[in-house]
């Protein structure tokens, strides 16, 4: 069968549906493929088409290298009826439709299923993402997809579907430009090198490229945590400093005295207050100093008159007796008693 009548008869069959579906008597079926529509040479793939409850009779038909139609009949229960393929080749590779017949008469075709087998040419090409795989969104990048053999059509697949070409700001043969880039655009992408006569039938995948979109940062985001930090630091310095002054102040209101005079006198407290006119004051200090400063310690600082001054040692016999009989006491015996001081103003 000659290409130019394969074409005609396509056009003849497309025409034929068209008619049906623009009338409106059967409503259109739906078709898809599982695991997709991307298969590799050899693998299994199954084509789901779906109508109205109590479609008893389906058809597939594909249009490509050759035409084919495959008949299945169903109970009709389900609306669904599947056509599996066990071992993909190139012949199979091509625009899938399903209509359905109903009523007596064959409804409307469905969208086309474009069926593609990769693996049929043997060559691997080469993708690459130009300037960076790791993009921010809005910027743009460039895939290009280079090989060894020369092909009339190059192909690209993210996440193991074709991707449209309305997908691209360009494509310039075998590189696809994405302008601007969006966060819809990452995935994993493979390119393929194909054929105008065969535009189903591809060669190897090339190797993956992971396409990573990020959202460009926020302005100022990059000094945000210093600046907290900086901020975080200055409150807590205030609030130390608060809670300083409102514990001077309080202690000022309530006790009369400020910070340092307060600190002054705890500073005094912290030593004994001696009061030389208690009788105990010498058994203190001989407990706690020894004979040196227990001596320095009974002198008391006694403010001085301008005027010359004379000390003379009294015993208590000296207040009942006369002065022969102090005199007549010897050193040694009046070295235990105890005696008193009197200053002797001189005229």
């Amino acid at each position: 069968m000659s290409l130019g009548f394969t074409f005609l008869l396509g056009l003849v069959f497309c025409l034929e549906q068209r008619i049906w579906a623009k009338n409106g008597l059967l409503p259109q079926p739906s078709i898809w493929a599982l695991p997709g529509t991307v298969i590799p040479q050899g693998s299994s793939v199954t084509i789901h088409c779906r109508g109205p409850p109590g479609v008893v009779r389906w058809q597939l038909l594909r249009i490509g290298t050759f035409i084919s139609r495959y008949d299945r009949t169903s109970d009709g229960s389900q609306g669904v009826s599947t056509f599996s393929i066990q071992s993909v080749t190139y012949i199979n590779a091509g625009s899938y439709y399903c209509i359905y017949w109903k009523k007596g008469v064959w409804s409307g075709r469905s969208d086309p299923l474009d069926l593609v087998v990769t693996g049929v040419y043997k060559d691997t090409p080469s993708l690459t993402a130009l300037p960076d795989p790791n993009v921010t969104s809005g910027e743009n990048v460039t895939l290009l997809c280079e090989t060894s053999q020369y092909y009339e059509i190059f192909n690209l697949t993210k996440d193991g579907r074709n991707v449209s070409p309305q997908d691209f700001l360009r494509q310039d043969h075998n590189t696809f430009l994405i302008s601007p880039v969006t966060l819809a655009h990452g995935g994993i992408y493979r390119c393929y090198g194909s054929s105008k006569i065969y535009p189903h039938s591809w060669s190897l995948p090339s190797n993956p490229v992971k396409l990573l979109v990020t959202d460009p940062p926020a302005p100022g985001n990059g000094h945000l945590p210093i600046v907290t930090g900086i901020l975080a630091i200055v409150v807590l310095l205030l609030l130390f400093l608060l809670f300083l002054f409102y514990q001077c102040w309080h202690r000022v209101k309530h006790g009369n005295i400020d910070c340092e005079t307060e600190n002054q006198v705890k500073y005094k407290s912290s030593f004994p207050v001696m009061d030389f006119q208690e009788e105990n004051q010498y058994d203190v200090l001989d407990d706690i100093q020894p004979e040196k400063d227990r001596q320095m310690a009974m002198q008391v600082p006694i403010v001085e008159d301008s005027q010359e001054v004379t000390y003379a040692q009294l015993h208590q016999e000296t207040l009942r007796g006369n002065v022969d009989t102090l005199l007549s006491h010897t050193h040694e015996d009046s070295s235990g008693q105890p005696c008193v001081y009197a200053t002797l103003n001189l005229s």
